[in-house]
């Protein structure tokens, strides 16, 4: 008996997002510098599992056993899933408890230059950034997108301010500095002695950068790495492109500007793909415990996040919990703000801080040392 052509229809549809999926787990260990469009398939994991998972239902619905294709690879890479979205069981963590059992707060935040350039419209932003860090009060903190000044008005004196409200030692590296006074770049403060730190430019001054800061807690020494990898670098006009995607109303050029997003997104992914692979080198020669926090502008389904991943724990999979999205602007709406830790370091109450404060939310966990 012939089959009814909406089986044979939603057959060829079932295939190639089947094998889009395949591709989205391949994406993990392929160098993009290699297939840089294979990231994309890695970048639309969430959707194609999602996909997937429709047509196991559809097919279910059907009383046809080709429900079982979807299910198997779906199940195959389910892992990847936990990268994006953790079940809510673990323990809330009182901060006078876990000062006392010895652990140490560690935060990550992409600032966006403290708001500078009053991206949110208010005067209130930076003072709210400052209040948020008081009452967090961080053992260790990094900071991406940092900015201070040398002027003398006290409103860009955030590193000034820092000190003295953190009560913390500091690991500054500036990327570029205008007029000699105003400095951007990336930080680590500690609230224990550094004794010794270093800088990698990837590149070139004014570009990405990791740093690594030597620690003394007790009698212990970790290493800390900070690092801000490539971004996308989207303009004001892609935003709207993505935004108007759909909206007859609005007259754009499709063509053209998808392949402006893809020349960006190409240019990204290979940049990430040779960065990474120098930090992890420098990661592999520690003679101390690593902790890693930054800002990797990439997804837990990406080539970055598995290379990182292989030696280290992901603090948000230890115990976060919920959807794990860092980056709070219009897009990509991903998780791309991590903290990872050596294994030999144990974690707890990993937390994604909702506030309004930059275009990423904060994250902080607590650490105890081996």
């Amino acid at each position: 008996m012939k089959k009814p052509f909406i089986d044979r229809l939603f057959w060829v549809l079932n295939i190639i997002v089947l094998v889009a999926l395949i591709l989205s787990y391949l994406a993990a260990y392929i160098s993009p510098a290699q297939l840089w469009w294979l990231a994309l398939f890695g970048l639309a994991y969430g959707t194609l599992l999602v996909i997937n998972l429709c047509f196991v239902i559809f097919w279910i619905l059907r009383k046809n056993k080709k429900y079982r294709y979807s299910l198997f690879i779906s199940i195959l890479g389910i892992g990847k899933i936990f990268g994006m979205y953790q079940p809510s069981f673990s323990e809330k963590l009182n901060d006078i408890d876990q000062k006392e059992k010895g652990r140490l707060k560690v935060m990550s935040f992409n600032v966006r230059l403290f708001d500078l350039y009053n991206w949110f419209h208010s005067d209130d932003t930076r003072s709210r950034i400052f209040s948020f860090l008081k009452s967090e009060q961080p053992d260790v903190i990094c900071f991406q997108e940092f900015f201070t000044s040398d002027r003398g008005t006290p409103f860009f004196k955030n590193d000034d301010t820092l000190r003295k409200m953190l009560s913390a030692y500091t690991h500054i590296e500036y990327t570029l500095s205008l007029h000699a006074a105003d400095h951007f770049g990336i930080a680590t403060y500690s609230k224990y002695p550094i004794v010794n730190k270093q800088a990698v430019h990837f590149q070139k001054r004014g570009g990405n950068i990791f740093i690594y800061t030597d620690i003394k807690v007790g009698e212990d020494t970790i290493r800390v790495f900070n690092t801000h990898l490539e971004s996308i670098r989207f303009h004001w006009e892609d935003y709207k492109f993505i935004q108007n995607l759909g909206n007859d109303e609005v007259e754009q050029d499709e063509v053209k500007g998808g392949l402006t997003i893809l020349r960006r997104l190409r240019k990204a992914f290979v940049k990430r793909a040779i960065q990474v692979q120098i930090l992890h080198d420098t990661m592999d020669a520690s003679p101390y415990p690593i902790i890693l926090c930054g800002d990797f502008n990439d997804t837990p389904p990406s080539y970055t996040y598995h290379i990182l991943a292989d030696d280290l724990k992901d603090a948000y999979r230890e115990s976060g919990s919920g959807f794990g999205k860092t980056y709070s602007g219009p897009f990509p709406s991903f998780r791309i703000d991590y903290i990872f830790h050596d294994k030999r370091i144990k974690s707890f109450g990993y937390k994604t801080i909702r506030e309004k404060l930059s275009d990423h939310y904060p994250i902080s966990c607590w650490v105890e040392l081996p």
